[in-house]
């Protein structure tokens, strides 16, 4: 006797009554790029992540109105709103208000840092380092230990920001999403969502690495749609083989009805087939996870960049436009440049004379002439000697060796730096003037 094979969608629709002629089946793109965001950041791809969030107007996660705009507050490097946003918390018990300006402040400072490092036309821009150092105080004083300050001052004898093990991978983007993690956890309780919040209902969210599960579980069906067609046309090899995920990239033909012939065989099946007991297996997952490539980009360029905002959406229309103060500094020095009275020979370090007016650009940080430059160092140099000379966390210590620094993530010190002799200040000072 012919063995059938699975019945199709329409064969079914006309044998079984409870069976309509069609299934309603939809997907809300909105959803897919929610699970496409998780699956960005829990695997570290933060660059296309905030891209896609910007692009397609989605965030994924359960956060107050609050919290989302304090979230893009941190992903715009708005590093001073994100701090006069949560001043009324200040009073509350529960909000340690001195964690949080720590965390928000380091990671100012290592984009201020890296703009200061990287080669380019704002490599040690005068404005920059003056931020740079004002940041560097205001670590002193809110740093969980004095070890923790001294090895981010450490940080400052870089050649670049990439040099040190911590940071090789280190761009503004994956940077950005760390701090608001950090932060998160210190406030994300004191702002719950508003009545009017919950009164628009709770939308839902990616989570538990949804975008994985459904493709494992997509090639578990395919799999079993095959095993299934093998015994009902008695396919040796396929029987043999049992059910088997099929492959991911492997063609086939595109989603039709035909790929409900599993399903509605299903309700062919009588109950006493339901009943029937069964071993249960373990699943043993296993990601191959790609390996990414060590990323060489102007990051200066992204941490100045204006962001791409969605218009009209929240929380992005209500962030304002505002740079770091060095970036305003040096807008309003291009534009007296411009006017034909301005005097090109002032700087912001009155101490050192101006070259000639030939070496002044409008490109900000960039001269013509090394004696210019060195006199900009020079003036740098003493700028941070001043600062490590008042200070009395940096006078103690500092690790010796680049590679023996760790990076401050939570108050947590991942290597012991080693103590060296006094004359820290001086040795930051020879270091930048090597340059």
């Amino acid at each position: 006797m012919e063995r059938s094979s699975i019945p199709t969608a329409m064969t079914t629709s006309v044998k079984s009554p409870k069976t309509p002629i069609g299934i309603p089946f939809s997907i809300r793109e909105r959803d897919v790029i929610k699970a496409i965001l998780e699956f960005l950041e829990i695997r570290g791809l933060h660059i296309t992540q905030l891209s896609l969030e910007r692009e397609a107007g989605v965030i994924n996660g359960a956060f107050s109105d609050d919290l989302l705009f304090l979230r893009q507050l941190i992903l715009d490097g708005q590093w001073d709103n994100a701090l006069d946003f949560v001043e009324p918390l200040k009073s509350v018990k529960e909000f340690d208000f001195g964690a949080f300006r720590y965390n928000v402040t380091k990671y100012k400072f290592f984009e201020l840092l890296c703009v200061k490092l990287e080669p380019g036309p704002l490599h040690d821009n005068d404005f920059a380092v003056e931020e740079l150092v004002e940041c560097l105080k205001d670590l002193e004083h809110i740093c969980p230990s004095p070890e923790d300050y001294r090895h981010l001052c450490a940080l400052l004898t870089l050649p670049k920001l990439s040099d040190h093990e911590d940071f090789k991978n280190w761009n503004p983007s994956s940077a950005r999403v760390e701090c608001f993690h950090k932060v998160h956890q210190l406030c994300g309780h004191l702002l719950p969502p508003t009545g009017k919040e919950k009164d628009r209902g709770e939308e839902s969210n990616s989570s538990n690495d949804r975008l994985t599960g459904l493709l494992a579980k997509g090639r578990f069906y395919e799999g079993c749609v095959d095993y299934c067609q093998a015994q009902a046309i008695g396919d040796k090899r396929g029987i043999e083989a049992g059910p088997m995920p099929s492959d991911l990239l492997t063609f086939r033909p595109k989603l039709g009805s035909t790929d409900l012939s599993l399903v509605c065989w299903l309700e062919m099946v009588g109950k006493e087939q339901f009943a029937m007991p069964f071993k249960q297996k373990q699943l043993e997952l296993r990601v191959e996870h790609i390996r990414k490539p060590k990323l060489e980009a102007p990051w200066t360029e992204t941490i100045m960049a204006t962001p791409i905002k969605p218009g009209g959406q929240f929380p992005h229309n209500l962030v304002p436009a505002s740079k770091l103060k060095f970036a305003e500094k040096m807008s309003q020095s291009m534009t007296m440049s411009m006017l034909p009275p301005a005097d090109l020979t002032t700087s912001m370090f009155p101490a050192v004379p101006r070259g000639n007016p030939m070496s002044q650009s409008t490109a900000a940080g960039f001269c013509l002439g090394t004696a210019l430059a060195e006199a900009d160092a020079m003036a740098q140099s003493l700028l941070i000697d001043e600062m490590m000379e008042s200070s009395q966390l940096a006078k103690t210590s500092r690790p010796d060796s680049l590679r023996g620094v760790g990076m401050v993530t939570g108050g947590m010190i991942q290597q012991n730096p080693q103590m060296i002799p006094t004359s820290s200040a001086q040795q930051i000072t020879n270091q930048m003037m090597n340059m």
